[in-house]
């Protein structure tokens, strides 16, 4: 991993220093994360960047809203990470008033695959 990171979510260690993630799998892990839970227009000297899912919160659970919430996912991973991550398998599900996100990807730069799981239901994320 080249350069010094900040762990997501941001937090201080036991020596008072901001805390850096463990390996780049793990960086890019949260780097996904902030994408994807970040509204468009959120973040002022890069508006654009965003997912948007944080939105569809408020959208009826049908198959617009997973349609929806497919298309900017892989919009914004392909715009924003499309030089870190390699989407592997990208499927949104709807059911039972439950909005499921399940993305596998590989680092590109270790070859690592990996799995995030988000879910959206009953009150909770």
């Amino acid at each position: 991993m080249s350069g010094r990171h900040l762990a997501f979510p941001f937090h201080i260690g036991t020596d008072g220093r901001s805390v850096a993630p463990a390996n780049l799998d793990e960086h890019v892990r949260g780097e996904i994360l902030q994408l994807l839970l970040t509204n468009a227009g959120e973040r002022p000297f890069i508006p654009s960047l965003g997912g948007n899912l944080r939105r569809l919160v408020f959208h009826g659970n049908d198959e617009v809203t997973a349609g929806l919430a497919k298309a900017n996912i892989a919009q914004a991973l392909s715009y924003w990470l499309g030089h870190r991550v390699k989407v592997l398998n990208l499927d949104v599900d709807n059911q039972d008033a439950v909005l499921a996100i399940d993305l596998s990807y590989e680092v590109i730069d270790t070859g690592e695959q990996r799995r995030v799981r988000l879910e959206h239901g009953g009150g909770s994320v």
